[in-house]
């Protein structure tokens, strides 16, 4: 094997240690080692890494990893490459790895040889590993770029295809996110560091990057990431109603390297995470809802993250002002989908009235929050009508209520929407609150309504029918107790009257 990938023989075979065995076992996923050999690469400087699958004579496949790295000297290689848990990194935060043992995972593919070529500072190595991870350290008189690692492997009964496959497939999840680029086989690896959300925003601050979006549900995806390279990805989230990718060169990974450790950079990239919540994402959350672009029911995710919403102004009224809820929690808020005469005259601030344009807006408000009806369910607004068929009627009723102290009827027309009550106690023409019954100086009569038809018909036949016919239904607007003491005596003295 020597003859065969070697130049010049520095040194005798050399024996593994005794721990390698067990750092092998402790990578359960094989392919896991080109997350190691990619990062590695990423620690050397790279700004490029080249993994490649191909068949080998003799019914075999190379799997390979090359990056244009700072490369290695024959001091780095004894005392990192092949002294186990022997590492420059720690305590470097430009660097991932921590325990200076990745390169053993390459063993997990249980390899019939590995080959480093690599080269710094003038000198230039190929370490040998042989099946028994015994290794041969040869010198070059090729110059050698960065590091190039070959892992020579049976091809056993695996589809090579279905090996290619699982390559990608391994790299696309450790590495997608990787900053420098991995190419497999000629083809770009790299996603877009995204969540793929409708509503979703980026941030980022020296040494830390992140990508945010609010959900509708309470349980959501998290990725954890250092330089781009997966710590842990999966349905994780620890805040409820939040999705979030998190690279940071802060991020520790365990020592199986599938997992973060959360301390207290685990921390503070939480509560960073909150903070972009609060600054960016809510923010720009607001004004999509203002434009009719969001999911209201995203105001209650804000919510459960105890993001205060009181202040944001979101609810429009028929003029395209927004309110927020502060103000709306302090008024007595209607809504209607178009302006009218109605809607100008009860729409007053200064009174505490507002009204809001009907849409999602409002209906979130109205099932969330705060009591918001139809303008139409409540109030109703009139101008004087006039009725010539009934003026003898009125005639007759009209000096005998000034003579009881009862209030007059006026003669109305109501806007036209929704049906209005024959007789409607009030305090002026014009904005009329149905629900108002104390203090009224007028009995508003709707000229518009069927009963007057009937009415009209009645004179026609008998005037004092009418008449009736019209006091018995101004006497029920009232208390019954009034309605018992005022009613016989006010007939009687209308009959005598005609």
């Amino acid at each position: 094997m020597a003859e065969d990938f070697g130049k010049t023989q520095e040194h005798g075979v050399r024996k593994a240690g005794p721990a390698l065995e067990m750092l092998i076992r402790q990578f359960s996923q094989p392919l896991a080692c080109l997350r190691e050999l990619v990062q590695n690469a990423i620690d050397a400087g790279t700004n490029q890494v080249e993994v490649t699958l191909s068949e080998t004579e003799g019914e075999g496949v190379c799997l390979s990893v090359r990056d244009t790295g700072e490369g290695m000297n024959r001091q780095v290689i004894e005392t990192q490459l092949t002294r186990l848990f022997a590492s420059a990194k720690d305590g470097d935060l430009t660097k991932v790895g921590k325990f200076g043992i990745g390169f053993v995972s390459v063993f997990s593919l249980n390899p019939l040889a590995v080959v480093v070529d690599t080269g710094r500072d003038g000198e230039f190595w190929r370490i040998l590993f042989h099946p028994d991870k015994s290794y041969e350290l040869l010198k070059l008189s090729d110059r050698v770029e960065g590091t190039v690692v070959h892992i020579y492997l049976a091809r056993l009964s695996t589809d090579f295809n279905q090996k290619l496959k699982r390559v990608d497939e391994t790299l696309r999840y450790w590495c997608k996110h990787c900053r420098v680029e991995v190419v497999f086989n000629g083809h770009p690896i790299s996603m877009p560091f995204s969540l793929n959300q409708s509503h979703e925003v980026y941030h980022e601050l020296p040494g830390t990057r992140m990508v945010v979006a609010l959900t509708r549900e309470r349980e959501n995806f998290a990725g954890f990431y250092n330089q781009g390279l997966t710590l842990l990805e999966g349905c994780c989230s620890p805040l409820p109603y939040l999705s979030f990718k998190v690279d940071s060169r802060y991020f520790e990974h365990t020592l199986t390297r599938d997992n973060v450790i959360e301390n207290e950079d685990y921390d503070k990239a939480l509560k960073l995470v909150r903070e972009t919540v609060a600054s960016k994402l809510a923010p720009e959350l607001y004004e999509r809802l203002r434009q009719g672009q969001a999911d209201w029911e995203l105001l209650d995710s804000l919510r459960a993250l105890d993001i205060n919403i009181e202040e944001a102004g979101l609810f429009p009224d028929l003029s395209g002002k927004f309110w927020n809820l502060q103000q709306l929690r302090r008024a007595r808020v209607y809504h209607q989908s178009q302006p009218d005469e109605l809607s100008t005259a009860l729409h007053d601030p200064a009174l505490g009235l507002v009204v809001l344009a009907t849409g999602k807006g409002q209906q979130w408000l109205q099932t969330n929050l705060l009591d918001c009806q139809p303008t139409q369910a409540c109030w109703g607004f009139c101008k004087v009508g006039q009725q010539p068929a009934l003026e003898k009627t009125l005639a007759i009723c009209q000096p005998e209520l000034k003579a009881w102290k009862l209030p007059p009827i006026q003669l109305v027309r109501w806007l036209p929407g929704t049906e209005k009550p024959f007789l409607q106690p009030a305090r002026r023409i014009g904005l009329v609150e149905w629900a108002e019954r104390s203090d009224p100086t007028l009995v508003l009569l709707d000229q518009e309504h069927p009963f007057c038809q009937k009415l009209v018909q009645m004179q026609a036949w008998s005037q004092a029918l009418a008449v009736q016919f019209l006091l018995q239904h101004y006497l029920l607007i009232w208390p019954e107790e009034q309605r018992l003491k005022s009613g016989p005596r006010l007939s009687e003295a209308v009959l005598r009257r005609m």
